[in-house]
């Protein structure tokens, strides 16, 4: 049957939108775009993800783990998506902890809403990917307005117009899980857009383009990497009653580490995390069997070996190694105004942070929140609403940056400078909690906090905690002193009595 959809970017009596990259972040402008009643086009590179009931999801291996904290539920939960995402999401109630014999030890989170409890959601996790399938799958059963354009790449944006034009290209066959546009893309005539997104990552062609312009201030900064990380993924299969935990180990000796996290069906996501190289590094990297691999893993890691299988362990050794982004954000402004349109940018174009304490992809989901909210601020003008994000979201997509870096020293250097302000925290914050609030890393997953926020709160509470150690030390120094002139006094006394 022949479509009569209207040609890119034409108006249909309303505002029009493109939005490069169909990630998670892509997919939910998507969807707050087509609420306010926006026409909307997602172009992304890559291919379509499975659906998010395919069973290859339930592997362990088959991609890595995400978990979705206050920021992101809270987002998800606006534009109305979090009820599909929760039908394919595990619930992490805490976490499971193997010390260098092997042996497990159970910490349990107390249930949000009761006394003491850490937090006010339960963690929800599934892969990256899972999470876009589910998102894609709302938009094609939810919202007729969105169109989604896989392999369909973008070549940059034109800023000289009234609108900004969109440069696509579609990408060869067997070529699609590229991004951008490579060579032997075939590129199709520039389309104009009131409101252009870029949410395609961190190697942004719309953030290029920005950059490339005259008259912006826009520039992505790459920050040198002195703690590098590689990563392998391995499927674990608990037993009954762990997979609703997250799971640790640790080798200090090899200085290897283990993170999982759980799948709806059951299966944990492992993550190994190691040095390049390392000694551990070669030696994972030499690793040419499923005897060989288990051998290792037995020596290295021995809590994990009753829940690894042979025919995992084959494909771990052919599995090739990862490497961890490094972190990068973007100064100057987060977009681009024309007379009679404008384009942003969000998620990792403006703010790429390593995968640690799960801040990347809820910061982005959190950038759609921002955007909508901008949008009802300016009265759905696109171009006064990319000038509002970029003053609402600048500097505290900087700040997240900053935190996060601050969070990952090399050393035993870095390790003190991360763990001595964590354990200071911890017992300020028990002690004087209406003047200390808890660690950094605590009110990073509170969607209440800005990022920007926090770090001037810590901040202040430097200051203050400087001050009264100021004046205690001057109180000590006065009591020493006046029972020093005490004592003074009293040897003399006898002196003075006899003359």
């Amino acid at each position: 049957r022949t479509s009569r959809r209207p040609r890119r970017g034409m108006r249909q009596g309303g505002n029009t939108a493109a939005v490069i990259g169909a990630g998670p972040a892509g997919l939910l402008t998507a969807i707050s775009l087509a609420q306010r009643g926006w026409d909307v086009s997602v172009f992304d590179s890559r291919l379509a993800p499975l659906p998010p009931d395919d069973e290859s999801w339930g592997a362990g291996e088959r991609s890595y783990q995400i978990g979705l904290n206050g920021r992101g539920q809270k987002a998800l939960s606006e534009f109305g998506a979090m009820d599909r995402v929760s039908k394919y999401a595990a619930s992490v109630r805490g976490r499971l902890n193997f010390d260098a014999s092997g042996t497990p030890t159970e910490n349990r989170l107390k249930p949000p809403g009761t006394p003491g409890a850490e937090k006010n959601y339960v963690t929800r996790v599934l892969q990256r990917d899972r999470l876009q399938a589910c998102l894609l799958e709302e938009v094609q059963q939810v919202y007729p307005q969105v169109r989604v354009e896989f392999g369909m790449g973008c070549d940059g944006v034109d800023l000289v117009g009234e609108r900004p034009a969109v440069r696509l290209c579609r990408q060869p066959a067997g070529m699609e899980d590229d991004e951008g546009c490579e060579l032997g893309s075939v590129v199709e005539a520039p389309s104009c857009y009131d409101l252009v997104v870029g949410a395609d990552g961190v190697r942004s062609s719309v953030r290029a383009s920005l950059a490339d312009a005259l008259s912006s201030n826009t520039r992505a900064i790459r920050f040198p990497d002195y703690n590098e990380r590689r990563y392998k993924t391995l499927p674990l299969h608990p037993t009954f009653g762990l997979s609703d935990l997250s799971w640790g180990a640790r080798n200090q000796t090899l200085d290897l580490g283990m993170d999982a996290l759980p799948t709806m069906e059951g299966e944990m996501v492992a993550v190994l995390l190691f040095k390049p190289g390392s000694v551990v590094a070669e030696q994972i990297g030499a690793l040419s069997s499923a005897e060989e691999a288990r051998a290792f893993l037995t020596a290295a890691l021995p809590g994990l070996t009753p829940y690894i299988r042979d025919s995992d362990l084959e494909r771990f050794v052919q599995r090739p190694i990862g490497r961890l982004p490094s972190f990068q954000l973007v100064e100057g402004d987060l977009h681009f105004a024309l007379p009679r349109g404008g384009v942003v940018l969000l998620g990792d174009s403006i703010k790429a942070v390593k995968p640690y304490f799960g801040q990347g992809a809820n910061s982005a989901l959190e950038d759609v929140s921002i955007l909508n909210r901008c949008l009802t601020e300016q009265a759905d003008d696109p171009a006064a609403t990319v000038v509002a994000f970029s003053s609402a979201r600048g500097d505290d997509a900087r700040a997240l940056v900053r935190t996060s870096r601050s969070f990952d020293g090399r050393g035993p250097l870095g390790t003190a400078r991360f763990l001595l302000p964590l354990l200071v925290d911890i017992q300020l914050n028990k002690l004087l909690p209406a003047l200390f609030s808890p660690p950094m890393l605590r009110g990073l997953q509170d969607e209440r906090n800005t990022f920007l926020g926090l770090r001037r709160r810590k901040r202040a509470e430097r200051m203050l905690l400087a001050a009264i150690m100021a004046a205690v030390g001057l109180v000590l120094k006065l009591v020493v002193q006046r029972a020093w002139c005490g004592a003074c006094s009293l040897s003399l006394w006898p002196v003075l009595r006899a003359a």
